[in-house]
């Protein structure tokens, strides 16, 4: 297995399934774990807990939900801002699994972003990774903030789902706003432009269905759609984000 397949290098035109791949139930792995996964994940930043993070990584571990790359951008995306914010439980959660291969890249790939490079060097030495491996981490290094993270590939807003899950951080939701008013371009199917206009318009109507999704079981979602309709002067616009609104306005539902 090559190491290191960080979401940043998959191939583009990969579906990408909500966080924790709800919407692209794995057969292999019980519904009900994967519903206890989704909820450890999307209420996390309601009461954070380390019980909750406990739950993600043994599940992460256990199952074979990492076998469906799918699964990668939202975990990496909640373990990166969860590693920031609780360094004092690293070496607990590094030491509480054996990890498999596939927990092992996404484990590192989040300390990584995360600014944790040392610490993802001495996980790498606990598991046995070979020199050339750990050479390779050594040159593997992505200085990129979730916080100013531009989607520009597939597996971009789980990412940022993942990251609002962990944190609350409306900065997080608005990128994903973002993407969603982006205007679209003029292509030919035949060139490298038409390629990444059918790229936007999957990423647009991912972020409207996520939006849509998330709305209604979160007041942070709520309050950035308000805050850009009445910022937003295009009434094509506006009225989208209204609509996603209406949608989610009736209650916390979580």
């Amino acid at each position: 297995m090559k190491r290191l397949a960080l979401f940043f290098m998959l191939l583009p035109g990969l579906a990408y399934a909500s966080v924790s791949g709800m919407d692209d139930i794995n057969p292999n792995i019980p519904v009900e774990t994967q519903e206890k996964l989704d909820e450890a994940i999307t209420t996390y930043y309601q009461h954070p807990s380390v019980q909750q993070v406990d739950t993600v990584l043994d599940i992460m571990n256990d199952s074979d939900l990492l076998r469906k790359k799918t699964a990668w951008p939202p975990m990496v995306g909640f373990l990166t801002v969860i590693f920031e914010n609780n360094k004092e439980h690293l070496f607990d959660w590094m030491a509480r699994n054996d990890y498999n291969q596939y927990a092992q890249d996404v484990f590192i790939s989040a300390l990584l972003h995360a600014k944790l490079k040392e610490t993802a060097l001495v996980f790498a030495q606990a598991h046995q990774w070979k020199k050339d491996e750990l050479e390779n981490l050594q040159h593997t290094w992505d200085d990129v903030d979730l916080k100013q993270l531009e989607v520009t590939a597939p597996g971009h807003i789980d990412t940022l789902w993942g990251a609002f899950f962990a944190s609350g951080d409306v900065v997080y939701v608005n990128e994903i706003i973002n993407v969603l008013l982006r205007d679209e371009m003029p292509f030919s199917p035949d060139s490298l432009i038409g390629a990444s206009y059918n790229l936007l318009k999957e990423d647009k109507k991912l972020a409207e269905n996520t939006l849509r999704q998330y709305a209604p079981y979160h007041e942070p979602v709520r309050r950035a759609l308000s805050a850009r309709i009445a910022a937003e002067k295009d009434t094509t616009k506006k009225q989208l984000l209204q609509r996603i609104l209406r949608s989610g306005s009736h209650s916390d539902k979580k």
